[in-house]
Formats: C-alpha cells, structure tokens, sequence
C-alpha cells in the first residue's frame, strides 16, 4: 500500500533511524518492514493494537507483523 511512503528518505524518521545506525543492526527487508509499520503508526495512530497497523502496513498480514515484533532478535545491549 506504501508504494510512495508517506515517510520518504528526506522526512524526520528516516533520517532518525540513520542516527540510530538502525542499517548497522537491521537487514535492508527488517529496516523496509519496520518503516512500513511505522508509517502505518503515524497514518492511522497507534492505539496498541497491531490489526490496525496491519490496515495500513504493505501487504503484511497482521500475523506476520506480530512475528516481526516479538520474535526478532531486539538486543538491548
């Protein structure tokens, strides 16, 4: 559904995660996936519920950006 992101690379998020070296940590479909979630966040505003993210969030199922959420490998350290 983002084929022309609401976010592009010249907007305040996407240069956030070059800031966060998000491209160090993340593979190129993670770093694609996380700004598709994140432009549905901002799209639809988040409310907690990952269904409404799913709406909005490329054609990922809602399942899948679950299993991106909670199983990806998410160092704190």
């Amino acid at each position: 559904m983002f084929q022309n992101t609401i976010i592009s690379d010249e907007l305040s998020i996407h240069k956030f995660f070059k800031q966060l070296n998000f491209d160090l940590y993340l593979t190129n479909p993670q770093l694609k996936h996380l700004k598709s979630i994140m432009n549905a966040m901002i799209s639809k505003g988040f409310n907690g519920k990952v269904s409404d993210i799913a709406e909005l969030a490329s054609t990922r199922h809602r399942t899948s950006i679950t299993r991106f959420l909670s199983n990806s490998s998410w160092d704190e350290n």
